[in-house]
């Protein structure tokens, strides 16, 4: 009347195959939500932009130190240009400074308390936020990293991916890692991809491959200790398909479709921004791109 043990060993297995099958699609599908999500972000970001480039006639700049020769990451510029670096939205004084300075008067509320009560002229110079808040997705360095943010870059804001890759050293809750930004250099005629064509600081160079590298050298924040296969610091034979630093950067943004000797990048007039994907690590396979390749 009832089932053998065989029957029962035979369903039982049947239903562990289908699971297998099963678990891995559902997996895919997940990522797939979360590159489109991702991409969705990547839109919000390029309106944002354009209407910051429209009011101030151009986009911000993402150089790896400010006027000061001070750290301040393309990922921290573009948030400040974004929401403002106490996310009151973008100071019209603001020289795209470390110390949330305009060399002389202090222009943002961070940390905070700094200019609190803010006096009324600061908030009636603030344009924007350019992005919502709610869409911004904007952490400070010190949520995201925790202890290895050291200095005066751990208070300040950049905006994270969709990925929710990290635990918010604050609150516990899951964001995601920093998009990386990168301002062409429009007078650049180039994108390198092979060593001996170009050199670190090349004036022909369209990107700049070390932009966000003060960025990139804090580390992977759930791996103490661990570096990001971009990482400027790291050995020049260790990543993608034997690739240095250099050119794996500059190999994924190159637009094969244009053949010139040199090469061209994509988005060779305006910007590029790049999450570190499913992964949370930047320079590998499923990093996210706001062009398609």
């Amino acid at each position: 009347m009832g089932f053998t043990i065989v029957e029962l060993l035979t369903v039982m297995s049947i239903i562990v195959i289908l699971i297998g099958l099963l678990v891995p699609a559902l997996n895919m599908a997940k990522r797939y939500a979360k590159d489109v999500k991702q991409r969705a972000q990547f839109h919000g970001i390029d309106v944002a932009l354009q209407l910051f480039s429209s009011e101030f006639e151009g986009y911000p700049d993402s150089n790896e130190m400010d006027e000061a020769v001070q750290p301040y990451p393309g990922a921290l510029r573009l948030c400040e240009a974004m929401v403002g670096q106490d996310l009151l939205g973008f100071h019209q004084d603001s020289r795209f400074r470390a110390d949330c300075t305009d060399g002389t008067n202090r222009l943002y509320d961070n940390p905070p308390g700094f200019l609190s009560p803010i006096p009324l002229d600061n908030l009636q110079a603030r344009i924007g936020p350019y992005l919502q808040l709610e869409r911004a997705n904007a952490y400070r360095l010190e949520d995201i990293y925790g202890a290895a943010a050291t200095g005066d870059l751990a208070k300040l804001f950049v905006l994270c991916d969709e990925y929710a890759r990290v635990k918010n050293k604050s609150t516990g809750r899951r964001i995601g890692m920093p998009v990386l930004y990168y301002k062409a250099n429009t007078a650049g005629t180039r994108n390198p991809t092979e060593e001996n064509v170009y050199a670190a600081d090349h004036p022909q160079n369209i990107y700049d491959y070390k932009d966000n590298d003060d960025l990139v050298d804090i580390g992977i924040p759930w791996m103490t200790g661990q570096e990001h296969p971009m990482d400027v610091d790291q050995p020049d034979n260790i990543h993608n398909d034997g690739l240095g630093v250099r050119e794996t950067f500059y190999f994924r943004i190159h637009n094969e479709r244009i053949t010139i000797t040199e090469g061209r990048p994509y988005r060779s007039d305006s910007y590029i921004l790049i999450s570190a994907g499913f992964d949370g690590q930047y320079g590998t396979r499923d990093d996210i791109f706001n062009f398609e390749p």
